[in-house]
């Protein structure tokens, strides 16, 4: 690895391709998500990678790392190179909301896929349809690249936040952000994907805009992310 840094940081934002991003450093070890259920921490090949242990993460005894934990929540040691990964705000939402209709079709989905307990906890209390989803979302998953970056919810200490990181990286050029974070580390590291639901969402024209239009907030941090990037 560049020798500049110590240790790798994932601020992983939910349905942004951060599985794969992750999947792509525990290639380098020959471990993938099935591999790492069971434990916060793993060690092959001489490689030490940490899921979601915050104390851990904080000490920084690791090769890489992840969590969904809000970045103001950790204090990642130095020579810590930490990349997160954005999204429009709208596919995201619509891509949870896939997940969360395969969450509920598949009882015993959590054998197969540990995160998805929050989403079968939501399932008990919602209706049908994507419009009872958004509803009752909580603001913490409906806005949570603001989230993530801002403790006060306010997108622009969210985006000066995200810019803080060594590498901001977004979902719809994924392949292309890869390579350049493979050459920035001076690390091979292949595209892998490990996650995946395919259950059919259609939304009409009055639907998106209302999708967009209640998350303004994320599209302002998103934007701002976007414009200080070119």
């Amino acid at each position: 690895m560049n020798p500049a840094y110590e240790r790798v940081y994932h601020h992983h934002v939910r349905k942004t391709a951060g599985t794969s991003l992750n999947a792509a450093f525990w290639g380098l070890a020959g471990l993938n998500l099935p591999a790492m259920f069971n434990s916060s921490a793993t060690t092959r090949n001489g490689l030490k990678f940490v899921r979601s242990d915050s104390k851990l993460i904080s000490e920084g005894d690791y090769f890489f790392a992840n969590s969904h934990t809000p970045a103001y929540r950790l204090q990642l040691p130095p020579h810590t190179f930490t990349v997160t990964i954005l999204r429009d705000p709208a596919a995201r939402v619509i891509s949870y909301y896939r997940q969360f209709l395969w969450a509920r079709a598949n009882p015993t989905a959590r054998d197969v896929e540990p995160a998805v307990d929050k989403l079968q906890l939501l399932a008990k209390h919602m209706g049908n349809g994507f419009q009872d989803f958004l509803r009752q979302l909580p603001p913490q998953l409906l806005l949570t690249q603001v989230f993530m970056f801002s403790e006060r919810m306010d997108p622009v200490e969210a985006a000066e936040n995200a810019l803080a990181c060594s590498a901001v990286c977004f979902t719809e050029t994924f392949s292309e952000d890869l390579k350049m974070l493979a050459t920035t580390l001076e690390l091979e590291l292949e595209e892998k994907h490990e996650r995946r639901h395919d259950e059919k969402v259609v939304l009409d024209e009055e639907e998106l805009d209302h999708l967009r239009e209640v998350l303004k907030p994320e599209y302002a941090m998103f934007e701002r992310v976007r414009e200080a990037m070119k």
